[in-house]
Order: structure tokens, then C-alpha cells, then sequence
């Protein structure tokens, strides 16, 4: 029997593409829960369940008695930065042919900034994983993940293995490390000379920077990860609700 958790995701699926591309993609609401919940073959909780997911993540409104309003300016934002979407995903959502090069790792001990971000002390060995994202060719993203060792239990790993996404590498090499929660800062920053020859930019240039802490589930940073953007790539949003 499929679980409730399964069940609710598979459902907040097939309801956000009745949003954006199916059925509901003309309505300016949902129907009524029973309604929902007859439709997919599922109980009433269920159907809660998703829709506050969908409610949110920003796709629809819920008002006691109005109903479901589908939030109509968010429901074809073709990429959002407050949705943690792998990097390659995000490109091909904004209709980009994408592909990973040059993936390279190392150990090496923690810097400053590094060891701030991740909660260690500098000179605490950490692994460096940088690869270089392209987009229908061009190289558009560079992104280097930071992730201490201390927190590696398998140490038997290759080049293969950090294939994006990272969460694979820490699902096999890193026991019961997960990452739940994402703490993004975003500024303009200049490129260093590793990014600068991956991107091909001058070293003047000044990117889109994406500076996210990733948090396991008692809060304690896991993984650091830097991201630098080309410009014009991609549109990045981001849903802002009223609090």
C-alpha cells in the first residue's frame, strides 16, 4: 500500500500540473475538497495535506468561505529561487539543454568563510566539490560545495560518485545526513580566477552570487554551497507572501 507521505506528494503533484497545464489551468479556483478528493480517489486529509503544501509554496490562496483561489501570476514562474530546484532542472524549467563538466574534488582544510558558514573551526578538513554547469553549450553556472569530513563515514568514494545532485554523495558516503533546510544570501560578488576560466568572464566581471547554507533537521550546517550565475541565463523570482 502506498504511504500517506508518498501519497500526499504524488497527489500535490498531479494537482499543481491540473494548475499549470491540465484542467484547472483556465479555473480561477479549485473545486471544493470533496470534489478534489472524489477525483483523485483519495480522502479529504489527503487532499488538506496538499493543498496546504500548494498554499505554501505560493500556488494557491485559501480563503474561509471563498474557497481556493489559484494564485495566477506564480502558477507559470518558470524558475523560483525560494523552491530548491537542482541547478540543472532549473535550467532545463527555462527551456535550456543542460548539462554538468568539469566536476573535480579535493579535501582541504576550511578557510575563514568556510568554516563560519559550516560551523567548524578553520583548518577542519572539509571536501571541495566544484563543477561547471552548461546551458545548450555555453558554460552559464559554477558551483562549489563545501561539506566537512567529519561528517564522511565512507570514505571509499571516486569521481563518479559526485555526479549531481550532492545529496546522492551524501546519502551513500555521509550516514544519516540529510539536508532539510536551505539559507540562501544573494549579492553581486567578483569572480575569482577559478571561476573567471570556468565561466570564460574577465576577471572584472561581477556575477549573480548564491551563497546557501544547507541545515540537517536539529539545525546544524551540513553543507555550503557557492553558486555563481551568468547573467541573462535565467530569471530568477521569487514568491514573497504576506506574513
Amino acid at each position: 500500500m502506498e504511504k500517506a507521505q508518498q501519497l500526499s506528494e504524488r497527489i500535490t503533484k498531479l494537482l499543481l500540473h491540473e494548475i499549470q497545464d491540465g484542467e484547472f489551468s483556465e479555473m480561477d479556483s479549485l473545486p471544493p475538497e470533496v470534489d478534489l478528493a472524489d477525483r483523485f480517489q483519495v480522502s479529504r486529509n489527503i487532499i488538506r495535506e496538499c493543498l496546504a503544501r500548494l498554499e505554501r509554496e505560493g500556488w494557491v490562496i485559501r480563503k474561509h468561505g471563498v474557497g481556493t483561489l489559484i494564485n495566477k501570476h506564480v502558477v507559470h514562474v518558470e524558475t523560483r529561487m525560494d523552491l530548491n530546484f537542482e541547478l540543472s532542472q532549473t535550467l532545463e524549467m527555462n527551456g535550456k539543454r543542460a548539462e554538468t563538466d568539469l566536476v573535480r574534488y579535493r579535501t582541504e582544510p576550511a578557510g575563514a568563510e568556510v568554516a563560519a558558514q559550516l560551523k567548524i573551526s578553520e583548518g577542519d578538513e572539509v571536501l571541495r566539490v566544484s563543477r561547471l554547469i552548461k546551458a545548450d553549450g555555453k558554460p552559464v553556472i559554477y558551483c562549489i560545495d563545501y561539506l566537512p569530513m567529519a561528517l564522511v563515514t565512507d570514505r571509499d568514494f571516486c569521481q563518479a560518485d559526485f555526479e549531481p545532485p550532492i545529496f546522492r554523495f551524501l546519502d551513500k558516503f555521509c550516514s544519516h545526513v540529510t539536508v532539510e533546510t536551505n539559507l540562501a544570501e544573494v549579492r553581486a560578488l567578483p569572480v575569482t580566477g577559478e571561476v573567471a576560466e570556468a565561466l570564460e568572464v574577465p576577471l572584472t566581471c561581477a556575477l549573480l552570487f548564491l551563497g546557501e547554507v544547507g541545515y540537517d533537521l536539529r539545525s546544524r550546517p551540513v553543507l555550503y554551497s557557492e553558486e555563481y550565475f551568468m547573467d541573462r541565463v535565467i530569471r530568477h523570482m521569487i514568491v514573497r507572501k504576506r506574513i
